[in-house]
């Protein structure tokens, strides 16, 4: 289970995340149409790379956690 700092954190990650994603749609809108090109997909596979870290890590700490409880 994560405490309040790790909430944050986390929220904090996902809000920033979100801002990046607006901002590149934002860019990508203000290109003519014709140099428009498919959304950067390295930008993608790091996103969700970050995310599935991230769950990992919270996994492994309320496993930890759970641990602790059993004993």
């Amino acid at each position: 289970m994560m405490n309040h700092y790790e909430r944050e954190r986390f929220a904090q990650a996902h809000r920033q995340n979100l801002l990046r994603e607006a901002e590149h749609e934002r860019l990508l809108e203000q290109l003519p149409r014709s140099r428009r090109r498919v959304p950067n997909i390295a930008l993608r596979l790091k996103l969700s790379w970050q995310a599935l870290r991230m769950r990992r890590r919270q996994d492994a700490q309320s496993r930890s956690a759970g641990e602790g409880e059993l004993s």
